[in-house]
């Protein structure tokens, strides 16, 4: 739970087990998720270290470095197709709240 709590890991498995089941290049999560590359490697190796995600590194130039769910992170789908029905109900209460509070 502490891992799962940590800054971008729940946007991290979200993109590579619900966008699109492939390999995902740094850049690219990097790109969609609008994350530090510090705190990108830095989830990203736990995750891996966690055994949420595979990575594979190519022998290429300039080096090509992909990571993908494993079957542990796959299993985390039903879960994020309930928080995701959760805040088709509930965002714009919630959304309603985050812009007043800011006000």
């Amino acid at each position: 739970m502490d891992l799962l709590g940590r800054a971008h890991a729940l946007a991290i498995l979200y993109y590579v087990t619900r966008r699109e089941q492939r390999p995902w290049r740094f850049n690219e999560l990097e790109a969609e998720l609008d994350i530090s590359p510090n705190t990108l490697s830095k989830r990203l190796e736990e995750l891996t270290d966690a055994g949420l995600l595979t990575r594979r590194s190519y022998d290429e130039i300039p080096p090509r470095v992909e990571y993908e769910a494993t079957t542990k992170a796959q299993e985390l789908n039903p879960i994020f197709k309930d928080l995701h029905v959760w805040a088709e109900r509930h965002w714009p209460e919630v959304n309603e709240a985050f812009e007043n509070e800011e006000n």
